[in-house]
C-alpha cells in the first residue's frame, strides 16, 4: 500500500499565513541531511497564536457531515463529564487505559480494540476528512509525526504480521459533540499511537498521548525517515552536553527499559529523579526545553505556546533523569518529569516487556528489538483528559 503523505491533507484547513518548515525537521532527519521527499507543505495546517478551537470545530463537522446515520453513531460517544481518572482494560494480557467508552493504547487494534471507525472502513472522501481535522488539530510537525508514525506501521505491514496492521488499522472518535465551549475530546490512534486531544473553549491538551514507532526508521522513495528521530537525537545531545557531575545525577543507579507510567497508569506519578534543571547551565536548559518541545509541539501553535510557558514557568522543578548508554545508536530510557509533566521516553527490547512488542505484541521480520523500536509517553497528571480544563 502507499505510504501517506502530509499533501493529502486538504487546503481548506489552512489558514493563509501557512509556513512550510524544513524537511529535516519533519522528518526526523539530522540537519546535514539532504531531502526531497514531500513534507507537510502549504496542504498542512500552520495554527498562529491565535485559538484553533474554530477550526478545529469546523474540520470535525465536517468530518461528521461526510458520514451516514450508521457511521455517526459508530464514532460519536458521550464525553465523561463526571470521572476524574481512567482505568486500566485488559484484552487477554494486552493492556489499554480506558476514559468513558475511549481506549488508547501502544498494541494493534486487533490486540485492543478501540471505539470510533477505522480508516479503512472509510471512503476516500471520509478518510480525507479524518485527515483534515488532525492536520486543523495539530502543528505541521505534529501532523506529519502522525503520518510518518502510521506509515512506519504500514512498512511493519508490508513486510508481514499476523496482526493488524498498517495505515488501514487507525481509528478516529469523537467523544461529545464538537464545541466551540463545551468540552470534548477527538481520539485517533492505533499501533504506536493514541492521541487524545480534550477542548474546551480555546483551552486544550493532549494528555495523555502516547507515540511510538517500529521500524524507527525507514526509506520512502529513497529517503530515510525517523518518526521519533528528533526526540531521540536532542535526547543525546543533552545527555552528552552534561558534565561528568552532572550527567552522574541525571544516571539512574538502577535499569529502566520500558514505560513505567505507559496505558493504565492514569493518575499515577513518580517521585522526581535525576538531574533538576536548576542544576544546568543556560544552554542545557534550552536543550531540556527543546527535548520537552518534541512532544509538546504536537499540538497546534496556539495550544503548544502556551503549555510550554507553563512547563517554562516550572522549569526549575522540573528532572531529567537518564538509563542505559550515553552514546547514539544504543538502547534508551529518560523520563522529564515535572509539577505538570511526565515524559517517558523507551527502546523496547527485542524479547518485548510489559507495553511493547514490546510487550507482548506479534514480532515479524522487520527489525524488533532495541533502537528500531520505540515507546513514548506524555502525561500531565493535573489534565489528563482535559479534567483540569476550563474556559
Amino acid at each position: 500500500m502507499a505510504l501517506l503523505t502530509a499533501c493529502e491533507a486538504a487546503s481548506a484547513t489552512t489558514p493563509a499565513t501557512s509556513t512550510t518548515p524544513t524537511p529535516e525537521a519533519t522528518r526526523g532527519v539530522p540537519a546535514t541531511a539532504t531531502t526531497s521527499i514531500a513534507t507537510v507543505g502549504a496542504t498542512a495546517t500552520s495554527s498562529t497564536a491565535e485559538s484553533a478551537t474554530p477550526n478545529i470545530v469546523a474540520a470535525a463537522n465536517a468530518f461528521l457531515a461526510t458520514l451516514d446515520e450508521t457511521q455517526r453513531s459508530a464514532v460519536s460517544f458521550s464525553y465523561p463529564s463526571d470521572q476524574e481518572t481512567a482505568t486500566a482494560v485488559d484484552f487477554g494480557g494486552r493492556v489499554g487505559e480506558q476514559f468513558g467508552e475511549s481506549v488508547w493504547s501502544n498494541y494493534p487494534t486487533s490486540d485492543v480494540i478501540r471505539p470510533g471507525l477505522r480508516l479503512g472502513d472509510l471512503t476516500n472522501a471520509q478518510r480525507q476528512a479524518v485527515l483534515d481535522l488532525l492536520a486543523a488539530t495539530l502543528s505541521q510537525q505534529g501532523y506529519q509525526k502522525v503520518l510518518d508514525i502510521m506509515n512506519a506501521d504500514q512498512v511493519l505491514s508490508d513486510s508481514g504480521t499476523n496482526y493488524a496492521s498498517g495505515t488501514d488499522n487507525y481509528v478516529v472518535g469523537l467523544f461529545g459533540s464538537p464545541s466551540e465551549s463545551e468540552r470534548w475530546m477527538l481520539q485517533f490512534g492505533g499501533h504506536h499511537l493514541g492521541l487524545n486531544v480534550t477542548i474546551q473553549g480555546a483551552a486544550m491538551t493532549m494528555a495523555p498521548t502516547l507515540t511510538g514507532c517500529q521500524p524507527a526508521t525507514y526509506t520512502s522513495e529513497g529517503q530515510t525517515i525517523r518518526p521519533l528521530g528528533g526526540e531521540t537525537d536532542t535526547a543525546f545531545a543533552l545527555i552528552n552536553a552534561l558534565d561528568a557531575t552532572q550527567q552522574a545525577q541525571a544516571i539512574l543507579t538502577y535499569s529502566v527499559t520500558d514505560l513505567v507510567l505507559g496505558p493504565g497508569h492514569d493518575g499515577q506519578v513518580l517521585q522526581p529523579e535525576g538531574i533538576p534543571a536548576a542544576s544546568l547551565n543556560a544552554d542545557q536548559q534550552g536543550m531540556l526545553l527543546d527535548l520537552v518541545g518534541e512532544w509538546v509541539n504536537i499540538l497546534n501553535d496556539a495550544a503548544a505556546q502556551a503549555r510550554m510557558a507553563d512547563i517554562e514557568a516550572n522549569l526549575a522543578e522540573t528532572y531529567f533523569a537518564w538509563s542505559g548508554p550515553t552514546t547514539p545508536d544504543n538502547s534508551i530510557y529518560f523520563r522529564i518529569t515535572g509539577p505538570t509533566l511526565l515524559i517517558e521516553f523507551a527502546n523496547q527490547g527485542a524479547g518485548g516487556g510489559s507495553g511493547g512488542p514490546g510487550g507482548g505484541a506479534q514480532q515479524n521480520s522487520v527489525q524488533a528489538g532495541g533502537v528500531n523500536h520505540i515507546h513514548t509517553v506524555y502525561r500531565d497528571s493535573t489534565n489528563e483528559y482535559g479534567t483540569g480544563l476550563s474556559s
